[in-house]
């Protein structure tokens, strides 16, 4: 960059910067005045090109200190096999930002431990708290580096977020088992950053955030009570449900990940029935649906679809997985599924429901319903004693993120049965 030049003989033009007093006078430099002319123009030429580099992404490091980096020591020594995880996801953490560093070492913030759990994390400070390496998420498939590293977030002030994205990192179980990215994104990064600068204030702690689905897309049950018999039908889909609709097709929510494998035939999500790969994925072009085929036949007897859901008032059931507790993320889902009887609704109910093909649901005694971490999971009314499925969990019918507000919105199967009839090559009578 070439500045212009500045003899003593230049004449300097001044204008008044008042509209009613425009007078411009003109006089020579003495030298002393030169110099800080070019070291004002030498000032705003840089100001003008770091703002122009900022603006395309790119950063300039000045003459001026940098921001302190905080280290954070951990001691892995009681996680056993995940001990070489924890610092790989250390290592990942330190590669992303530039206001913490995680670093193994005594006396240590962040205290790691390993049980037959569920991953956990409890934050006790920013940069401060316990997390717990349970084996039940790699025992289900889970990479073991992108658990560690989104445990690692929740203790660096991130809050889980469950978008489904493999892409987040604290996406956590709502992204498909073959998820294997366990760098965070961007935004995650920054966040960090700002929160460790100091520019962004630290968030409450005191809450435990669990890898197995609280908080997930989705609904459960909120009010019920758990499962009073084991419906062969159940499928449990990696934060969310699904249920049985052939021997080897399961029906859950189209906005639903896609797992790698579900378990079928236990209301217990964690142990019993038959773990199977799920092999395809069909959504349905217009409504919340999605079929799952699966590798095998399962000996599991499948839930009937009838041929309409039924009118106003109707009994039914609904059936699913997840937090039992009203506010997002305000707890961990059950182990075993949780029920509540309720009834279909007149559509004048339910906010944005598409009527011809979706079923008005009541929040029973106006506390109880669909909540999240069960799409997709059934909705059956009894025919001649045996459960139908005339509906798939999809959202809340008020728009309201606290669930059993008000009542919620499922799909009615009876209205695409010959749609999925199609599909899955026949469902059974």
């Amino acid at each position: 960059m070439t500045l212009p030049l500045c003899r003593r003989s230049t004449t300097v033009t001044l204008t008044s910067t008042y509209i009613d007093d425009p007078v411009t006078v003109g006089r020579r430099t003495t030298a002393g005045e030169c110099v800080m002319f070019r070291r004002q123009l030498l000032r705003t030429a840089l100001a003008v090109l770091v703002a122009t580099l900022a603006a395309a992404g790119v950063q300039l490091t000045t003459g001026a200190p940098a921001a302190a980096v905080r280290t954070v020591y951990y001691d892995a020594s009681r996680t056993g096999e995940f001990r070489t995880n924890f610092d790989q996801a250390a290592q990942i953490w330190n590669s992303r930002v530039s206001t913490v560093r995680l670093q193994p070492g005594t006396p240590a913030s962040i205290t790691i431990y390993v049980d037959d759990g569920w991953p956990r994390a409890q934050p006790t400070g920013l940069g401060s708290g316990r997390i717990w390496m349970g084996r039940t998420a790699v025992n289900q498939g889970y990479d073991r580096n992108r658990i560690a590293a989104h445990e690692f977030g929740h203790i660096l002030g991130l809050p889980d977020r469950r978008t489904g994205l493999c892409s987040d990192l604290m996406s956590g179980s709502s992204a498909p088992v073959s998820c294997r990215n366990a760098y965070p994104s961007s935004a995650e990064a920054t966040r960090v950053n700002s929160l460790f600068a100091g520019t962004l204030a630290a968030p409450v702690t005191g809450e435990t955030y669990t890898w197995d689905g609280a908080g997930d897309i989705g609904p459960t049950v909120v009010g019920g009570r758990p499962a009073s018999e084991n419906y062969p039908f159940m499928v449990y889909v990696s934060g969310c449900t699904g249920t049985l609709i052939k021997a080897n097709w399961a029906v859950t929510a189209k906005h639903c990940s896609t797992p790698s494998s579900v378990r079928v035939g236990s209301v217990n999500r964690t142990t019993g029935g038959t773990v199977v790969r799920v092999t395809r994925a069909v959504n349905h072009p217009s409504v919340d649906v999605k079929l799952l085929q699966l590798a095998s036949s399962v000996s599991y007897a499948p839930a009937p679809i009838p041929a309409t859901s039924g009118a106003v008032g109707t009994a039914t059931r609904i059936i699913g997985w997840g937090q039992t507790c009203a506010r997002p993320g305000c707890g961990s889902a059950p182990a075993v599924a949780n029920e509540l009887d309720t009834s279909i609704v007149a559509d004048s109910r339910c906010s944005g429901i598409n009527g011809p093909y979706e079923i008005c649901t009541n929040n029973t005694n106006g506390t109880s319903g669909a909540c999240y971490g069960d799409s997709g999971g059934p909705q059956v009314r009894r025919v001649n004693g045996v459960w139908n499925l005339i509906g798939a969990t999809s959202r809340a019918g008020n728009n309201n993120s606290t669930c059993a507000t008000g009542p919620s919105i499922y799909v009615d199967l009876p209205s695409i049965r010959s749609w999925m009839n199609t599909q899955v090559g026949g469902l059974p009578v």
